[in-house]
């Protein structure tokens, strides 16, 4: 496989895409697993759906594929305790360094916007696996309502 290089800003903010193996639906047997797992980096906005994740943050003095191999080892050593045997990550991720304030907002919506994207809810805040909930004074109530976002672009998924 070809080695592929990342470019590593310290203190900046990575948008990151993580996706099980064959896209297996296996993120939401037991949430807590995937907070357990970090170490290396407190994200700042993040969804779970069943078979991807997105985090938002600030990976400050560390690079971003050590922060990210920390948490997919220990995640998948986790999962396979507790459940079955077998490979839990794709290869590599999606990364995307946060350019400007416009950027950090479109990224942190989209995080926010994705369980409706995907059709697991109608609004983002009825789902229960986003930091949504610790936003309510930013979004207002009806914020996402499906149909209302149009997100064009590359997300990694």
């Amino acid at each position: 496989m070809k080695t592929l290089r990342r470019y590593n800003l310290k203190n900046q903010y990575y948008f990151v895409t993580i996706v099980t193996y064959k896209r297996e639906n296996i993120l939401l047997a037991d949430p807590d697993l995937i907070w357990e797992s970090w170490a290396l980096a407190t994200p700042t906005a993040w969804v779970l759906l069943p078979d991807h994740l997105h985090f938002l943050f600030n990976i400050e003095n560390k690079n971003i594929s050590d922060v990210i191999h920390h948490f997919k080892i220990g995640f998948s050593r986790k999962y396979r305790d507790c459940y079955h045997p077998g490979r839990v990550w794709q290869n590599r991720l999606w990364d995307h360094i946060i350019r400007d304030q416009n950027d950090f907002i479109r990224h942190f919506d989209y995080i926010h916007y994705n369980p409706v994207k995907h059709g697991m809810v109608r609004q983002p805040f009825d789902w229960n696996y986003s930091s949504i909930h610790n936003y309510s004074d930013f979004y207002s109530s009806d914020w996402g309502v499906l149909g209302n976002m149009d997100y064009t672009g590359t997300y990694g998924e």
